[in-house]
């Protein structure tokens, strides 16, 4: 047992697959569950998004913890309740920091081929279990010197990083699983690809130093195919970690949550989710089978797609692949979505995905962009949200209507700045208050 603010947390580490690295945690976990004296009657489980090694997602977890301590005491609030906290850790540590990220018109071209060697380094740790993909990336790395002269390349560089990767194995995240798809099925030329990746990107607001998550070298506005290049190739690293961290949820985080809670019958269990951490949470939820089983559900800027909770999202008929967390539903209370303009690594990876199937929205991955992220737009076409504000701390919310279970928290206030500056500034007074007040 460790602390994280003023909360005794256990943490529970998976590998890729979802298994407990110590099964061993979860035993300890629940032994305390039902030794501790004053029983708990909240436990929460929390999981870090990608760019997080172990420590930086200590750091995110003590300040997350820390800013509800002080809500708690300072506010009065939810202080006959005894929270426990189960910290998630999984591997999503595989990819270049974001200092050898292209940041902006000062990068040069020499740099920009450093940093896509670096990239498919970090492609390699991602897909070390498979030993053929390792090859492939290496013929794709041999591309690189010819990138911006010759189309064989660019096709040779497409196909070989293409071909590395398997297809989806879990919950397929709408629109941009299709156009990673299309890639990997070779239905594009390999040069098209790029030249459709080539177009400078500019975000709505540059990204601020140390926000954590860059995660697909988003302050990046250089054109040119070598850019292009790096930009697919986080494109599949974004495929690659969301996939993982559903697998994570789903498999194993879930199973963590049942043996808790068939130990543990009258205690309240909460998620929250930073980033992929949002979809890990989901995933778990959406892998129980009764419902109203968890508490409360909080995604903190999630990664994955505003359409993923949606009903009829196309007006074809589909709903969203996490649509069953809501319609059976799995969340006994409120669902809080963190969601801010200034998030722009989910806001503009969903905009890049829709280059690849050269469906260039005007909206750019706003709300009415198909191609849009939880964590820039909230949950879209979800029936039960309701759009809303995140408020200072002590100012009291509206009560939901009836029907809605939904709360989208738009974080681009109040004026003169943002409460929500950057898509790893989620451990907020503000945001805890919105929580602990809706207990």
């Amino acid at each position: 047992m460790v602390n994280f603010g003023t909360f005794p947390a256990f943490e529970l580490a998976y590998d890729t697959g979802g298994h407990l690295v110590d099964p061993s945690s979860e035993t300890d976990l629940i032994q305390w569950l039902l030794s501790d004296g004053k029983p708990t009657t909240d436990l929460i489980f929390i999981s870090h998004g990608w760019n997080n090694d172990m420590n930086e997602a200590r750091q995110l977890y003590a300040a997350f913890f820390a800013a509800m301590a002080s809500v708690q005491k300072t506010q009065n609030v939810a202080t006959q309740r005894k929270f426990a906290i189960g910290a998630i850790f999984w591997p999503s540590k595989r990819f270049a920091d974001s200092d050898l990220i292209p940041g902006g018109a000062a990068a040069l071209a020499p740099s920009l081929a450093a940093q896509l060697n670096a990239q498919l380094d970090q492609l390699k740790l991602i897909l070390a279990a498979d030993p053929a993909a390792a090859d492939k990336i290496e013929h794709a790395r041999d591309q690189i010197p010819k990138l911006e002269v010759s189309q064989s390349a660019q096709n040779d560089f497409v196909f070989a990083l293409a071909s590395a990767f398997s297809p989806v194995r879990g919950e397929k995240d709408e629109e941009f699983d299709d156009a990673i798809g299309a890639v990997m099925s070779g239905s594009v030329p390999g040069h098209t690809v790029l030249a459709r990746l080539s177009a400078p990107v500019f975000p709505a607001f540059p990204t601020p130093a140390g926000s954590g998550g860059h995660a697909l070298g988003l302050g990046g506005i250089l054109g040119g195919i070598t850019s292009a290049a790096s930009r697919l190739a986080n494109l599949f690293t974004y495929y690659t970690m969301k996939d993982r961290a559903a697998i994570v949820g789903r498999t194993g985080v879930v199973q963590t949550i049942l043996h808790v809670q068939a130990a543990a019958l009258a205690l309240r269990i909460h998620l929250i989710g930073h980033s992929f951490g949002g979809r890990l949470v989901t995933a778990a939820a959406n892998a129980l089978a009764t419902p109203k089983a968890i508490a409360t559900l909080v995604l903190l800027e999630a990664a994955y797609s505003h359409n993923g909770l949606a009903q009829n999202w196309d007006g074809a008929g589909h709903d969203g692949a996490f649509r069953p967390v809501m319609s059976r539903p799995e969340i006994a209370g409120n669902t809080l979505i963190t969601h801010s303009v200034h998030d722009t690594a989910v806001g503009i990876a969903y905009p890049l995905a829709s280059r690849l199937m050269n469906q260039v929205a005007a909206a750019l991955g706003d709300a009415n962009d198909k191609f849009g992220g939880m964590g820039r737009n909230g949950a879209q076409h979800t029936p039960e949200a309701l759009d809303d504000f995140l408020l200072p701390v002590g100012q009291a919310y509206t009560p939901l209507p009836a029907g809605k279970t939904v709360r989208n928290l738009n974080g681009d206030g109040p004026a003169p700045k943002p409460t929500i500056t950057s898509h790893g500034d989620v451990a907020k007074p503000e945001i805890l208050w919105a929580w602990l007040s809706s207990l």
